[in-house]
C-alpha cells in the first residue's frame, strides 16, 4: 500500500473536530492515541524481557499498525507530510551519527548536556 492510500483510508475511521481552535482534535487524539499504543507495545516487550514469554511477534506487528494509524492522524491534522519527516529524520540521524550509532555516541550525547 502506497503512503497516500493509508493516509486517504485511515481518514475514514478518525473523530471528528470539536476545538479546532486550540489543537486540531484529530492531532490530539493521533498524539494521545500514540502514546496508549506505544504502551502496549513496552507491555509486549516487558513480558518478554522480563516474564520470560516468548515475544507475540503479531501483537507487537498489530501494536506498530496501531502506532502508524495514529501518526497519520497527526500528519493530517498538522499538515505534515509523513515523507518529509521520515527524510529530516534520517538526516538529523545522519548528521548526529555520521558513521554509525556506538556506545560512544551515547556517552558523548550524555557529557555534553
Amino acid at each position: 500500500m502506497k503512503i497516500e492510500q493509508y493516509i486517504k483510508e485511515s481518514a475514514r475511521t478518525m473523530s471528528p473536530q470539536f476545538f479546532p481552535d486550540i489543537l486540531p482534535i484529530e492531532a490530539f487524539h493521533g498524539i494521545v492515541g500514540i502514546a496508549g499504543e506505544a504502551g502496549e507495545l513496552l507491555d509486549a516487550a516487558k513480558k518478554a524481557v522480563f516474564y520470560g514469554i516468548d515475544p507475540d511477534i503479531e501483537n507487537i506487528h498489530e501494536e506498530l499498525g496501531d502506532i502508524f494509524w495514529y501518526m497519520m492522524a497527526v500528519c493530517r491534522a498538522m499538515n505534515f507530510n509523513p515523507e518529509e519527516i521520515m527524510e529530516s529524520n534520517i538526516n538529523k540521524l545522519k548528521k548526529r551519527y555520521p558513521n554509525q550509532w556506538t556506545r560512544e555516541d551515547a556517552v558523548e550525547r550524555k557529557d555534553k548536556k
